[in-house]
């Protein structure tokens, strides 16, 4: 009797091994690991960060250069700009930005402005002299021209300067085309 009920229990627990491993094989087969992501950098963060060409820019002109404040994750300082040094907070992630009305380092006072950068096609786009809009910040940018350019704007209260600034973003592969070029 004891055989049997050893027997009978042992095959109980072959039958319950087999039955185990089999499910724990379809949910193996249902779910993979995948691969772990790549570690979140500053630039993938910000990719409004880094160096651009200005689309009108003349022979002595420098490119701009907009860098992280180290004191404030939500600011950039953008230079290269006939302005001067100024700042602008971001409002929108990862890359629309208020530039406040502000004196530039070099003393020169600028307007209120928006900053929005495009990552997928790499185009910067700046207006100084146009309040932020708040709801749609980026339809300041819906009729821009093709280069940087001043526009004057009347409305009841005042006359307004806008100043548009359009810039591409320099990559790796950019500067190794253009160092090419300048050397033919």
């Amino acid at each position: 009797m004891k055989n049997i009920i050893f027997l009978s229990l042992a095959a109980i627990v072959f039958g319950l091994t087999a039955s185990s491993q089999s499910t724990a094989d379809s949910i193996k087969a249902k779910y993979q690991l995948a691969p772990m992501p790549e570690p979140l950098t500053v630039e993938k963060a910000f990719p409004v960060l880094g160096s651009y060409q200005l689309a009108e820019a003349t022979e002595g002109q420098a490119n701009l250069v907009i860098s992280l404040d180290p004191s404030s994750k939500g600011v950039v300082w953008i230079e290269g700009l006939p302005q001067g040094k100024f700042k602008a907070y971001l409002k929108k992630s990862p890359s629309t930005y208020r530039i406040m009305s502000q004196k530039t380092e070099a003393g020169k006072q600028i307007a209120e402005g928006t900053l929005a950068f495009n990552a997928e096609t790499g185009a910067l786009n700046i207006v100084l002299g146009k309040e932020f809009n708040e709801q749609d910040p980026l339809g300041v940018f819906a009729s821009i021209p093709s280069a940087t350019t001043e526009v004057k704007v009347k409305t009841s209260k005042s006359k307004t300067k806008m100043t548009f600034y359009v810039a591409n973003k320099i990559t790796a592969s950019t500067a190794e085309t253009k160092t090419t070029m300048d050397q033919q």
